[in-house]
C-alpha cells in the first residue's frame, strides 16, 4: 500500500494509516450521527449526535487495532517476525515476516483476533449495560451497544473458515494438523476462501438488485477484496512448493556490475546507466564495501537541473533497507521479504561480500520452468 501513513511504533510494532481509514471513519460517524443515534436516542441537538458518532467511529477503529495488535503480540511469543500493522478501509493487516512453524502456533495467532474482538464485545455490552444501570444518558448507552454489537460481527466475520480470514488460518491449522502437509492445508484454505467469496459477491448483488443499496455493494467490495487477496494466497503458496529445493545461489546473477556512490547523478548515467540493460546498481563505498541500491527510478526522480550536484550515495536505498540474503538460503523464503520499494531486488552476500543479486524476473522464470518439469498436483496427492 504506497500511500500509507506512518505513526509510529504501538507495543514495539510500525503502525502505518491506509487513506482510506478516513473515508471508514467518515462513513460510521454519518452512519451514527444520521441513523443510528437518533433513532436509538432521540432528542439531542445535531451536533451532539455527530461528537458522539465521531467518538464512537473513533473508539471502532480502536478496537480494529486492538484485534490486529492481539495476532501481532501473540505471533512475536510464537517466535514469527511482525513487520507492521495497518489500518485500512477493510479494517486491519498484521503483516508477519514469516510463517508459523507448528499447527499449534498458527491456530494461536490466528484465534488471537477474534478473542479479543469477542472480549471487547463483552466489555463494551458490560460498559452499556452499567452506564444505563446508573441513568448516563442514552445516548452513550446506545453507542456502548453498537460498539458491543460492530465487534461481535468483526470476530464472527472474521471466524469464516476462508483464507485470508481468521477462520481460514484456523482452517489452515487444522488441515495442517490432521495431514502434516502446510503447503496442501494452504491451499485447502486458499480455495475454501475464494469460494467464501464468490458467495460474498452473489450476496452482494441480490442485496442490491432488491433494493438494499450501499449494504449490497459494500458486501460486494468485501467480496471481490477477499476473492483478489484469496487468489494471491493461493498464487504465493503454488510458487513457494514450485521453488522448493531451490537454493538463491541457484537463480541469482553472479557479480552485478556495481558503482561508486561519490558519483553524481549525471555521471553515473553517463558511466553506467548508457550502454547497459541494467536497472538496478549495488553503491559501493570508497572502501569496497556496498552501501546499499539505486535504481532507475530514484535515477528519473532527481530533476535534471539537480543531477549535476547530487551524488549518487545521496539518493541511494540504504543497505539497511535493502533485502539480502545467503547463496545456501531456500529462495522460497525470498518471497517473504520483497521490497516493492528495490523493485523486488535482493543482493546475495557470502561473507561479507556482495556475490550476486536476485530479481523478480529471476524468480519468475525460475517457477516457469519448474512448473514444465514437475507433475500436476493432482499425481502429488495435493488434493
Amino acid at each position: 500500500m504506497g500511500e500509507d501513513i506512518k505513526l509510529g511504533h504501538v507495543a514495539g510494532f510500525p503502525l502505518r494509516l491506509h487513506w482510506s481509514v478516513l473515508v471508514v471513519l467518515w462513513l460510521f460517524t454519518w452512519s451514527l450521527a444520521s441513523y443510528t443515534l437518533p433513532v436509538d436516542a432521540p432528542g439531542h441537538a445535531p451536533a451532539t449526535y455527530w461528537l458522539a458518532g465521531l467518538g464512537g467511529a473513533v473508539v471502532f477503529l480502536g478496537s480494529i487495532l486492538a484485534h490486529e495488535l492481539a495476532h501481532a503480540v501473540v505471533a512475536r511469543r510464537c517466535g514469527v517476525k511482525v513487520k507492521s500493522l495497518t489500518l485500512w478501509m477493510f479494517g486491519g493487516i498484521a503483516i508477519f515476516g514469516s510463517t508459523p512453524k507448528t499447527p499449534g502456533k498458527d491456530f494461536r495467532i490466528a484465534a488471537a483476533g477474534p478473542a479479543t474482538s469477542l472480549a471487547l464485545a463483552a466489555v463494551f455490552a458490560g460498559v452499556a449495560a452499567g452506564l444505563d444501570a446508573f441513568g448516563v444518558a442514552h445516548i452513550a448507552v446506545s453507542a456502548g451497544w453498537w460498539l458491543s454489537g460492530i465487534n461481535l460481527l468483526i470476530a464472527l466475520f472474521n471466524l469464516l473458515p476462508g483464507a485470508p480470514l481468521d477462520g481460514g488460518r484456523i482452517l489452515r491449522a487444522y488441515l495442517w494438523r490432521r495431514n502434516g502437509d502446510f503447503t496442501r492445508a494452504a491451499l485447502g484454505a486458499a480455495r475454501t476462501g475464494r469460494g467464501i467469496a464468490f458467495g460474498l459477491l452473489a450476496l452482494g448483488l441480490f442485496q442490491f438488485l432488491v433494493g438494499y443499496g450501499m449494504g449490497g455493494l459494500w458486501m460486494v467490495f468485501i467480496g471481490w477484496f477477499l476473492l483478489t487477496a484469496a487468489r494471491a494466497e493461493e498464487a504465493d503458496v503454488l510458487a513457494r512448493q514450485a521453488l522448493a529445493g531451490v537454493r538463491v545461489a541457484d537463480v541469482m546473477s553472479a557479480n552485478p556490475h556495481t558503482g561508486p556512490g561519490r558519483l553524481t547523478v549525471d555521471a553515473f548515467i553517463e558511466r553506467y546507466v548508457l550502454g547497459h540493460q541494467h536497472s538496478a546498481y549495488p553503491v559501493e563505498r570508497s572502501d569496497g564495501g556496498i552501501d546499499g541500491l539505486i535504481t532507475l527510478a530514484q535515477l528519473r526522480a532527481v530533476p535534471r537541473v539537480e543531477r549535476a550536484t547530487t551524488s549518487v550515495r545521496d539518493i541511494a536505498i540504504p543497505l539497511a533497507d535493502v533485502p539480502t540474503a545467503t547463496p545456501d538460503q531456500p529462495l522460497s523464503e525470498l518471497l517473504e521479504h520483497l521490497s516493492p520499494a528495490t523493485g523486488g531486488r535482493v543482493l546475495v552476500f557470502d561473507n561479507g561480500g556482495l556475490v550476486g543479486i536476485v530479481t523478480p524476473a529471476d524468480i519468475a522464470r525460475t517457477i516457469e520452468i519448474r512448473d514444465l518439469s514437475v507433475p500436476p498436483p493432482a499425481a502429488e496427492h495435493h488434493r
